[in-house]
């Protein structure tokens, strides 16, 4: 299976009226229905997912910093933005409301800022909080609903994470140093707690995602570790652990239709693992074994840019962050600012006088390791024509395919060929448009694309390769 782009979701002329290029910065898919919704400047606009097709723009006021569609409020979406508000946007009335404003009217967060929002399919509400505070903020998401309240909870600890179960009153609140507690959403009581014993040391969930029939949580920890817990028990016990890299984990999301995990890191790379299914309660739980590397081949990401009419560019941009639809076999890549000096000293690495100073640094590193060769890249104010990111995704492709060492000859060879083509090909602007990705079977390309599973029926949507022919068939 491999990954392949299904369509781009133009987003150029939305903010006609500012001069530079924009690209989007944040995007969340609706629960249940193919729409999706991305943000850019200060629009957020709505769209049909499987045809691409524009529904709505409204201007929300101010750049979105985190959002997602409400769970209990139809065809609305809650977003937190730059000046620290946080607003509904209600598609289907074309309005929003303001539903919580900070205490200073000169607060203000970047688009990078580390924010939570945790929301419920119980009630009408929404879980806030930043990073490494000691509170957590609960407000209605209706107009005039549930004036904002500060939770204080039982722990003096620094707090980061939220969660919310998909089905259970339960609110996960994720501290410092790896300890997560579930609170009821009702009473705030304590029901469990989620703890390593003291060998294994963890930072704190960077990231959460729920299966969507059995009760198991998976955990990505910001020091590159992957858990899962059975919470179906009065005493939820792990029942998977593994280390997926050094780099903290960002986003972790469950593909329903193919039943596996994504897993995003903080440097960009991006991970597809399998889970045992089978887990006997009358036995100690295989945690070992449990998390299984999938075979899919990794994100081409030139590639996907490419498809369907896109434009690759150079140099290669680090995946910030994805969007995972519920229930379809889709997904939506946001990449980190092409703006960024970073970017042009890259850049300036994919001229003819950069590759000539790359090969020397690679003439003198023949016979080195990988970490050497590292060191020797890093000299040169950059890592050469490959961007940091790009060679930590090398190093780690080598290591799941059980190599320890990366070669001068590797290195050489992705680093020339992807230069040539990019200083050939590729634009340099900001990738203003959001590409919609799946993983697909290459030797059935209409198989799961993308798949959809309600009330136990199976809604099978396939997309003929032209795109020009939509066909839906529905079997048991």
């Amino acid at each position: 299976m491999e990954w392949t782009t299904l369509q781009h979701l133009d987003l150029q002329h939305v903010a006609h009226g500012i001069l530079k290029p924009l690209q989007p910065h944040a995007a969340a898919f609706h629960p249940t229905q193919a729409l999706v919704s991305a943000a850019i400047a200060s629009y957020i606009i709505e769209f049909d997912a499987l045809t691409g097709s524009k529904l709505s723009t409204i201007d929300i006021g101010s750049p979105v910093v985190r959002m997602s569609y409400s769970p209990s409020c139809g065809q609305s979406v809650i977003a937190i933005l730059e000046d620290c508000t946080i607003r509904s946007c209600d598609f289907e009335a074309e309005q929003t409301c303001v539903l919580h404003s900070p205490e200073k009217k000169t607060d203000h967060i970047s688009s990078d800022a580390d924010v939570y929002l945790a929301l419920t399919p119980l009630q009408p509400i929404v879980f806030f909080g930043f990073h490494k505070r000691m509170s957590v903020t609960v407000v209605g998401t209706v107009e005039g609903g549930r004036a904002p309240t500060k939770i204080k909870t039982d722990l003096k600890k620094p707090i980061v994470n939220l969660a919310c179960h998909p089905r259970l009153p339960i609110l996960y609140v994720a501290y410092a140093e790896g300890l997560i507690r579930a609170y009821n959403i009702h009473t705030y009581a304590v029901l469990y707690t989620l703890q390593l014993d003291n060998t294994i040391k963890l930072l704190g969930a960077g990231a959460f995602a729920f299966h969507p029939m059995l009760e198991w949580i998976f955990v990505g920890d910001r020091r590159g570790t992957l858990l899962a817990w059975d919470v179906s028990t009065e005493r939820p016990i792990m029942i998977g652990i593994t280390q997926v890299g050094s780099q903290p984990i960002a986003s972790v999301a469950w593909l329903s239709m193919l039943r596996l995990l994504l897993i995003l890191s903080k440097d960009g790379t991006v991970q597809v693992w399998k889970t045992r299914l089978e887990v006997n309660p009358n036995k100690p739980p295989t945690q070992v074994n449990f998390f299984e590397p999938a075979s899919i081949e990794s994100l081409d990401i030139p590639r996907l840019l490419s498809q369907q009419g896109g434009e690759a560019v150079y140099p290669l941009p680090r995946i910030k962050a994805f969007e995972v639809h519920p229930k379809l076999n889709l997904a939506a890549l946001l990449f980190a600012n092409m703006t960024s000096g970073d970017h042009f000293k890259n850049r300036h690495a994919c001229t003819r006088e950069g590759r000539k100073r790359l090969f020397a640094v690679l003439q003198s590193a023949r016979g080195s390791s990988a970490s050497i060769l590292k060191e020797k890249l890093s000299s040169m104010g950059s890592t050469g024509i490959l961007a940091d990111h790009q060679l930590q995704r090398q190093l780690q492709e080598h290591h799941m395919k059980g190599q320890s060492h990366l070669t001068i000859s590797d290195i050489a060879r992705k680093a020339f060929l992807y230069s040539h083509f990019m200083e050939g090909h590729a634009k340099t602007t900001p990738i203003s448009r959001l590409p919609l990705i799946t993983i697909m079977d290459s030797r059935n390309q209409l198989k799961d694309i993308p798949v959809c599973q309600v009330n136990g029926l199976c809604f099978s949507i396939y997309v003929a390769l032209n795109l020009n022919q939509l066909l839906v068939l529905i079997a048991e």
